[in-house]
């Protein structure tokens, strides 16, 4: 316990949540009291208060102190950089979501306590769909519909491409929310036959085109699993890809997409949910979503 207290002021009653890879979480009753409670003061958070409670209630969403030590681990994890109060995670092998929270901070000053509700909304679509794929398609099957719709169209020009085209893919990458159970090798080799067979019937690009976006496609989720560094180093060369993402969000829901760098949309379709989730908290997807966690 010693270390922990260069690291911030001690808080009353803390206790280790968790241990993941070496590190120690730190949480305490009244952390998760003023956790709960900043979702009962907000008005994007107090429709899931209740979910909210019961799932921290259960452990299944921790709130964590931010440390030094977990700064270092989130390097590795987070593709949204390091230098926020309040960032997240959902773990793919425990099912569960941790909250970590810089204890100098108010969590029921009005930013602090959005951008709790919308860490924790964000990781908890990564739980869903990592969960209870089948809740989570269901829940948001036309979200996803339209952004890759939106998606697909720019980037391999199609015209007029069928929704059961795009409903096809869709169940297909469900299975990469757990990639720990899913060889990526091999499926990137059957995911690039089944865009090809979905997609190319729509496709105003030559076949030569066609072939080159869709190759460069695959790579870039290729060098995605591959490493951030390596993926950082040579993204400039895929911007015809990662550029029609970032425009989806605009094109679908007619919002743009603040939160985030679109990357883990190429892969993961809890992704969208969690941008969705951000900028719509109230609707009634995100709603189910809790309901269904809870």
């Amino acid at each position: 316990m010693e270390n922990i207290k260069e690291l911030f002021s001690l808080p009353i009653g803390l206790t280790i949540a968790a241990n993941i890879d070496g590190i120690k979480f730190y949480s305490s009753e009244n952390l998760k009291k003023s956790f709960i409670k900043a979702f009962e003061k907000t008005g994007r958070g107090e429709p899931v208060a209740k979910d909210i409670r019961r799932l921290v209630d259960n452990g299944t969403i921790t709130p964590c102190y931010l440390s030094k030590g977990l700064l270092r681990f989130l390097v590795h994890r987070t593709f949204g950089g390091t230098n926020k109060a309040i960032m997240g995670f959902y773990h793919q092998e425990i099912k569960k979501v941790y909250v970590l929270i810089d204890n100098n901070i108010n969590v029921f000053g009005t930013g602090s306590s959005d951008l709790l509700v919308s860490t924790t909304m964000h990781e908890c679509m990564h739980l869903l769909a990592g969960t209870k794929s089948g809740s989570f398609l269901s829940i948001f099957k036309n979200v996803l519909l339209k952004f890759y719709t939106a998606a697909f169209t720019q980037i391999f020009k199609l015209k007029n491409v069928q929704p059961a085209a795009i409903k096809t893919i869709c169940e297909y990458l469900i299975k990469f929310e757990n990639k720990n159970a899913v060889k990526i090798n091999k499926e990137l080799v059957n995911y690039y036959l089944l865009l090809e067979k979905k997609l190319k019937p729509f496709t105003t690009l030559t076949d030569d085109q066609f072939k080159k976006v869709l190759t460069d496609y695959i790579v870039i989720i290729k060098l995605y699993f591959k490493g951030f560094d390596v993926f950082v180093r040579l993204l400039r060369n895929y911007l015809h890809i990662i550029r029609p993402l970032q425009n989806s969000y605009q094109v679908a829901f007619g919002k743009r997409n603040t939160f985030t760098t679109p990357i883990q949309e190429l892969v993961y379709p809890s992704e969208i949910a969690c941008v969705y989730s951000e900028i719509f908290p109230t609707s009634p997807e995100v709603k189910k979503a809790f309901k269904a966690l809870a």
